[in-house]
C-alpha cells in the first residue's frame, strides 16, 4: 500500500506537467542532416544515399550480379560523393565472386531533380577471380530517374579489370532530397 502511495505522489506531479512539455516545438537544426564536416564546401560525412541493384555480367558466360552501394561522404560540392560498393556475381554454379569498390562520383544534377545523370571513377578488388588482375580501376556511368519523393530507379554500366568486365545493372536507389 505505502508503496502505491509512492508511485501516485510521483506520477499525478508528472501527469500535470506533461501538457506544457507536449506542447513544446521541435526546430531541427539547419543545415541538413547529422553530417560533420565544413558546411563552406568541404568534406561533409553522411549517408547520403543507399542503392540496390542487379544485373548482368556480359563479358563471362552472363553472370548474374547483386550489388549495393553507399554515399557516404560528399566532397568539394553536394555533387561529388565517396561511394563505397560491394557486388557478388555468379553463373549459377559454384563459383561466386566477389567485388568491393571505392569510387568518387560526380552527379550532373541535384538529388531533387527528375534525372540526374553520373559519372564516376574508382579502385575495385576482385576476389575468387581466375584469370583477371585483382585490383584494378572502375569506371562508372548511370543515371536516376525519380521514382518517389525519395526513391529513384536507376541504370548504371560498371567497367572492370581495366575495361576488360562489362556489368549492366538496374535497381532503386534512396536519396536525402538535399544536395544542390
Amino acid at each position: 500500500m505505502l508503496a502505491a502511495r509512492r508511485l501516485i505522489l510521483f506520477a499525478f506531479p508528472l501527469a500535470l506537467l506533461a501538457p506544457p512539455a507536449a506542447a513544446q516545438e521541435f526546430h531541427p537544426p539547419s543545415g541538413g542532416g547529422g553530417s560533420t564536416g565544413s558546411t563552406a564546401g568541404g568534406p561533409a560525412v553522411d549517408l547520403f544515399g543507399f542503392s540496390v541493384r542487379g544485373g548482368l555480367d556480359v563479358t563471362h558466360g552472363a553472370q548474374w550480379v547483386l550489388g549495393t552501394a553507399l554515399d557516404v561522404a560528399e566532397l568539394w560540392s553536394p555533387r561529388v560523393r565517396l561511394r563505397p560498393s560491394v557486388e557478388i556475381a555468379s553463373t549459377g554454379g559454384s563459383t561466386v565472386t566477389f567485388h568491393w569498390a571505392g569510387e568518387l562520383i560526380y552527379r550532373f544534377e541535384p538529388d531533387n531533380a527528375p534525372a540526374i545523370p553520373y559519372v564516376g571513377l574508382g579502385i575495385g578488388h576482385m576476389s575468387n577471380c581466375s584469370g583477371c588482375t585483382t585490383v584494378w580501376p572502375t569506371v562508372v556511368l548511370g543515371f536516376e530517374l525519380q521514382f518517389r519523393p525519395s526513391f529513384n530507379w536507376l541504370i548504371e554500366y560498371h567497367a572492370l579489370d581495366r575495361l576488360g568486365r562489362h556489368r549492366f545493372l538496374v535497381g532503386l536507389s534512396t536519396r536525402t532530397g538535399g544536395g544542390s
